[in-house]
């Protein structure tokens, strides 16, 4: 008696690329939302802004006999004796802020003559020109105001007819430096150590 055997042949179907594709992010899509629903928590998000406004500038004004100056006259031909008393000081114009001064003055002997005019200044400044160079206002400069530094000067009477037609210059330097947050202290580190303290105690 004969026996049939059948065999089953089973042809697997292959997934195009475009098929694996789709199945790719799809499954992908759901691992995103799984894992954005998983770690999901209470949050809040602020946001604020704001301006810092900065105040007036430092300016300053050289003056001569109370008149805001460029550079410095001296009329007519000396004489040794001769007094020239028009005052040499600074001016804040106004929509200044408060500032400290310290000023420098020197007078040189350009032509050789032989001693140098002397000058003298007002009693509210700290001379510490022997350390540094410069006088230190004992004080705040404040908008609109004006102060003095050097009272007069005056042609010595040493001088004699070996000295005639000789000139001198005669500089002065002015340096201002905001009165607020104890900026001196960091700036001016060699101003005299008794108007460091002063000025620091009235920083407030």
């Amino acid at each position: 008696m004969a026996k049939n055997n059948n065999v089953t042949i089973t042809t697997k179907r292959r997934l195009s690329p475009a098929t694996i594709a789709i199945i790719v992010l799809a499954i992908l899509l759901l691992a995103s939302i799984a894992v954005a629903a998983t770690i999901a928590y209470f949050s809040s998000t602020q946001n604020a802004t704001g301006t810092i406004t900065l105040g007036d500038p430092i300016n300053i004004n050289i003056t001569q006999g109370g008149a805001s100056v460029s550079s410095l006259t001296f009329d007519g031909n000396a004489m040794p004796g001769t007094v020239y008393a028009q005052k040499i000081g600074v001016s804040a114009p106004d929509s200044t802020s408060d500032a400290v001064l310290r000023a420098k003055l020197t007078i040189t002997n350009t032509d050789g003559a032989s001693t140098t005019v002397t000058a003298s200044t007002n009693a509210n400044w700290t001379d510490n020109v022997s350390t540094d160079g410069y006088y230190y206002y004992n004080g705040v400069l404040t908008a609109g105001q004006s102060i003095d530094f050097v009272e007069s000067i005056t042609v010595p009477t040493e001088l004699t007819n070996d000295d005639a037609n000789k000139t001198f210059s005669v500089n002065v330097i002015v340096e201002a430096l905001q009165q607020a947050n104890d900026a001196a202290s960091s700036v001016w580190d060699t101003a005299p150590a008794e108007w460091l303290e002063e000025y620091s105690a009235n920083q407030g």
